[in-house]
Formats: C-alpha cells, sequence, structure tokens
C-alpha cells in the first residue's frame, strides 16, 4: 500500500480520523512523524503548542524511535536540507526562509521543555490518567503498577482454590482442568501431593497462548494500598 501524502495545513478540518493499514516499513511512522512536525510548526492549526499534541504508540523503542526522528526532521528543515524542506513546504503555509527559522526555534522549545514533548505508550499515557484521576476513582495516589500477569493470576488463582467445595461448578471445573493436564503430560510423573502450584503454572501457560492467539493481553495492575493488595484489570 502507497502511504497517501498529507493534506496542506490549510486545508485540515477537525475532529479528522485517519486509519492506515499498511505492512512494515511501508512508511507508517514516517507519515506520522511528518504530520506531528507539520502540526507543532504550521501557523494555520490553531491550539499546535508542543503540549497540546499527544502521540501514541506501543513500545517504548517505539517512542524514542518516534522522538528522534521528529528532532531529525526539525534539525535537517532547520539547516535547509532540500528533501525534507520539499516536503514539508507541501505540508505547511510558510516560505522556506521562515519554515528553517521555525524548525530551529522549535528544536530550542523541546529541548527546553521535555517534559511537553507527548510521545509516549499507551500504558505510561493510562497510567497518567489513572494517577491524576486517581482519587475521583475512589483509590489512594500512592500505587504501583506492575507489567505483568503473575500476581493477578496468583491472587485470581489463590481466591478460586478457596472457593471450591465439593459438588460445586468450580469443583468440576478443577477436576477439568486437571484432567486436560493429565492428558496433555501422557504418561510423564504423577503430581506431588499439592498440585497448587503446578496447576497455576499450566493455567498461566494456557493463559498465555490464548493472549497471543487473539493479539489482546490484558494489562494487569496491582496496587498495594494500607498493607492490603488490590488488584484490578
Amino acid at each position: 500500500m502507497e502511504i497517501p501524502i498529507i493534506e496542506k495545513d490549510s486545508e485540515l478540518k477537525f475532529p479528522q480520523f485517519i486509519v492506515l493499514k499498511a505492512s512494515a516499513g511501508s512508511g507508517k511512522t514516517h507519515m506520522l512523524t511528518k504530520r506531528f512536525v507539520q502540526f507543532i510548526l504550521s501557523e494555520k492549526i490553531s491550539r499546535n503548542k508542543l503540549r497540546n499534541i499527544l502521540a501514541i504508540t506501543f513500545s517504548n523503542n517505539a517512542s524514542k524511535e518516534m522522538k528522534g526522528r521528529i528532532l531529525d526532521w526539525l534539525k535537517l528543515l532547520h539547516f535547509g536540507d532540500p528533501e525534507m524542506t520539499e516536503q514539508m513546504i507541501e505540508a505547511v503555509s510558510i516560505d522556506r526562509e521562515k519554515l528553517a527559522e521555525r524548525a530551529g526555534h522549535m528544536v530550542k522549545h523541546i529541548l527546553r521543555n521535555y517534559a511537553d514533548f507527548e510521545v509516549r505508550t499507551i500504558d505510561s499515557f493510562m497510567t497518567s490518567i489513572f494517577k491524576t484521576s486517581a482519587i475521583d476513582f475512589g483509590f489512594n495516589t500512592e500505587f504501583d503498577i506492575l507489567m505483568n500477569n503473575d500476581a493477578l493470576m496468583e491472587y485470581s488463582f489463590d481466591l478460586f482454590l478457596r472457593s471450591v467445595r465439593e459438588g460445586t461448578t468450580k469443583a468440576k471445573l478443577l477436576l477439568n482442568i486437571i484432567s486436560a493436564i493429565q492428558e496433555g503430560k501422557q504418561g510423564q510423573e504423577a503430581y506431588m501431593w499439592d498440585p497448587s502450584s503446578v496447576l497455576l503454572e499450566e493455567v498461566k501457560g494456557i493463559y498465555g497462548k490464548l493472549s497471543a492467539t487473539m493479539f489482546s493481553m490484558p494489562l494487569s495492575r496491582t496496587r498495594r494500598l494500607s498493607g492490603t493488595t488490590t488488584v484490578s484489570r
């Protein structure tokens, strides 16, 4: 798929939604970088101060890469790189001399106000939102977020085991899990007297495989408040 040319800033109308579906290496990050630079350099886009623009990525590496690309673009524009200048002239309504001047000024502005340079991961953005609104949600603002599922799985499995009673639906589910695991072992050694730790590891493995298959892994959050442990999803 060919990445489309972005509109001139004078032609942009908000709100605007664009969905790009393309394979790796086709230029999606290049276009997002160009769009970010267009927004901060334009004189036609309202409320385009650095702190008002947010770019979301999926990983810390992607965030660092995009920040680096944005700064590289601005530096090349400031020093009059022909290719970059030509591309940006098509996107912003200012002449080349002023474009170079604004690009240099923006580099200095970003370095002086780096906290306003919002190219962040989904996780860090949602964490900042939650921390800001923790009191409104009824939570203590002093909490830690752990980015793995172990704590959630251990807590949930412990609650499940405590509620298992003979003849209940949960007991039947537990027996089905044990039977499925036994079938999978196919003649390997029998379990020890207390199989809970083995069962938990097997359940974690099944959960991980299902999550990978669905391309959607829920983010686990653990908060320790006032000597107790609270887990939410």
